[in-house]
Parts: structure tokens; C-alpha cells; sequence
């Protein structure tokens, strides 16, 4: 059986997993495909991690250059609007903008700004695209450290935290800020540009894909085996290699988030990059990870980095709410292995049961 394992990449800048994208081409490539067709592959680099997009079946006049180049321009307009590494960016743009002064913005940035409203509003603000100075504060952002900080710097920092005060004008297309706070989207940026790839592939007349950013992934069809695309859901665990699960998808996007890789101890308290909003402090909860299946790979990343700063409780709630294909990993030491799984009944249908031994 050939799988795709989901498992640790690049260092996302928010508070979902950053984790590597173990890309199984040598099994792509020797199944039998469509027609004994070669998949056609595409990689590269963007959003300081990796991109890698599998077609199945490709068409004789698809022109793998041209599709190379147009999906690299595409995502260079994506970091030109969202990376808060480029000085001139949209969104560097708008957090150097004084307050209460409205910026004109494109399209696909209020696309991104208003759902992640939603999601901020859907969660009770657990997600919050204006975390970054809790994430720098705690270690977690450009300037890495490894320290536990004073109650009056994390007060300081949340002063400058709140998604209410990023305002949108959806009919002039711009927005504006009512305190002094910055915005990151790189908890859904990436999960948004999946989804631009997916459509140009289709543009192209492409029915069979796998799309990949830095984890974040959206497939179509199926895989050159000629069957849905099977993904695994990585252990999570240091010490454990392979799937805890494995999902067989055709139509649908993935994204997973978690806290089992990025984190620092102090005085034997362990303290994940995952940062609650409320508190202005990282979780104190059993969640190991969150995966969530969605229509669109950006609402599959913000639901699972929403979900997983929530905890148990309140996610499985939400989930519920919304109706999400969601699974949970979570620490319990009376569990063998130390971890046992909750998921939705949603996301129940989209196992595939197969072991770890067939990957």
C-alpha cells in the first residue's frame, strides 16, 4: 500500500505544528498508474519551506516549464501579499500603518483577513491572527529563546494583541487597524496558497493532484495508483517513526496542528509554542495534535490551529458546531504508547484501516 506520511517541515510562525513533509515519490512513481503514465512532479520553496505538487495523469500537452513557472509566480504574489519577511508586502505595509488609517489591500488578502474574522469569532478569539507579540515574547518567533517571561511583559505584550481591532471594508477593499497591533497570517497563508495552486491546476484542466505547503495539503481525484490519495497522520512522538492513522482522500484538503515538537522546559514545566490569546501564556491541556479534513486546505489550517489552542472540550464543541472532520491525539499516560485518539464522527469515514505495516 502506498502512503503519504504527514510529519514535520518547516517552522510555521503561529501557533500550528511545524512539521515535515515526507514526500513518498519512489512509491508514487512505482505503483502502476493511470495508463502506465509517469506522474508529473513540481517542488520548490516558498513560505520559508517547501512545496510539492504530484499530477497523476497528466496530459501530453501539459507543459511541466510552464506550470512550473506559473505556480512559482502565483506564490510569489502570495508571500508579496502575506510574508511579514518582505519589507514591502501587503501585510508589512499595513502593520508599519498608523492607527486608524484604512489601507488598500487585494483581493486575496481580504479573502484571508475575513475568514480568519470568522474563525477568530467562531472560537471565542482563540484564534487570532494578531498574536505575534506573545509568539516573540515566549521564544517562539524570529528571535528564538527559551525562557518563561514576567506577568507584566506578557500584560505589555497582550496590550498589543486582539483580533477586534482589525477592521475590514469589504466594499472599498481595504482595512485598518484600531490599536496598535500587527497581523501574521502564516497560521493560514499557507493552507490559502494550496488552495491558489489547486485552482490553477484546474484552469489547466488538471483532475488528479496533490498539493503540498509545508504540510497543509489539498487532493483531488486520484493518485497515480489509481486510488484516493492515502495520507498518514504522524505519531506524535520524537521517538516513534510512521502513521498513528491513515486517511484515503479524493476531494478534499488536510492540515494538521500540534505542540509535540516546539517547545522548551523550565523548572521541569514544559511550555508549547502553542499560546492561548486569553492568557498570554502557552496551553495547559492534553492535546497532542489536531487534524482536521476540510473543502479548502486554508479553512483544514485555521480549524486545526483553532481547535488545538482550544482544548478538548471546547474544540470537540466546535467541531461538533460546524460539523468537522477532526481528530484528536492526546497525551494519557494509562494509554499504551502514552496517547489515545478522539475524532468526530465526520472524520470516522475517511480512515482507511490500514496498519503501519502496509505504509
Amino acid at each position: 500500500m502506498n502512503v503519504i506520511v504527514l510529519s514535520k517541515a518547516g517552522l510555521l510562525n503561529r501557533v500550528s505544528l511545524f512539521f515535515l513533509f515526507t514526500f513518498l515519490l519512489s512509491l508514487l512513481v512505482a505503483c502502476k498508474p493511470f495508463d502506465d503514465v509517469v506522474p508529473m512532479v513540481l517542488q520548490g520553496k516558498t513560505m520559508g519551506t517547501t512545496y510539492n505538487i504530484t499530477i497523476a495523469n497528466p496530459a501530453e500537452n501539459l507543459s511541466e516549464n510552464e506550470l512550473q513557472q506559473g505556480v512559482d509566480q502565483l506564490l510569489l504574489n502570495v508571500n508579496q501579499q502575506m510574508s511579514t519577511y518582505i519589507d514591502d508586502s501587503e501585510i508589512s505595509q499595513f502593520n508599519k500603518l498608523a492607527i486608524n488609517r484604512w489601507q488598500t489591500v487585494s483581493t486575496d488578502f481580504i479573502e484571508v483577513a475575513l475568514l480568519s474574522q470568522q474563525l477568530s469569532t467562531l472560537s471565542g478569539g482563540r484564534f487570532d491572527v494578531t498574536i505575534g507579540p506573545l509568539i516573540e515574547l515566549w521564544g517562539f518567533g524570529r528571535e528564538s529563546s527559551s525562557s518563561v517571561p514576567s506577568d507584566e511583559a506578557i500584560t505589555e505584550a497582550k496590550a498589543k494583541v486582539g483580533w477586534q481591532a482589525l477592521d475590514i471594508d469589504v466594499d472599498k477593499q481595504q482595512l485598518r487597524k484600531t490599536k496598535p497591533i500587527s497581523v501574521n497570517l502564516s497560521a493560514i497563508a499557507k493552507g490559502f496558497g494550496v488552495d491558489k495552486i489547486a485552482g490553477y491546476l484546474e484552469t489547466n484542466g488538471v483532475e488528479n493532484y496533490l498539493v503540498e505547503i509545508g504540510g497543509e495539503i489539498r487532493v483531488k481525484g486520484l493518485s497515480p495508483s489509481d486510488q484516493s490519495w492515502r495520507l498518514g497522520i504522524e505519531k506524535p512522538s520524537l521517538s516513534q517513526q510512521g502513521a498513528q492513522e491513515i486517511v484515503a482522500l479524493s476531494d478534499a484538503s488536510i492540515a494538521t496542528s500540534g505542540d509535540y515538537r516546539n517547545y522548551f522546559e523550565e523548572n521541569g514545566l514544559r511550555y508549547s509554542h502553542t499560546i492561548d490569546p486569553q492568557t498570554g501564556k502557552p496551553v495547559r491541556h492534553n492535546i497532542a495534535s489536531v487534524t482536521v479534513i476540510a473543502l479548502t486546505a486554508a479553512l483544514a489550517d485555521g480549524y486545526a490551529t483553532a481547535l488545538n489552542v482550544m482544548g478538548l472540550d471546547d474544540a470537540l464543541s466546535l467541531a461538533k458546531e460546524q460539523q468537522l472532520a477532526a481528530f484528536f491525539i492526546l497525551y494519557d499516560q494509562n494509554q499504551e504508547g502514552g496517547y489515545r485518539e478522539v475524532m468526530t464522527s465526520q472524520f470516522d469515514q475517511y480512515l482507511a484501516h490500514e496498519r503501519e505495516e502496509d505504509l
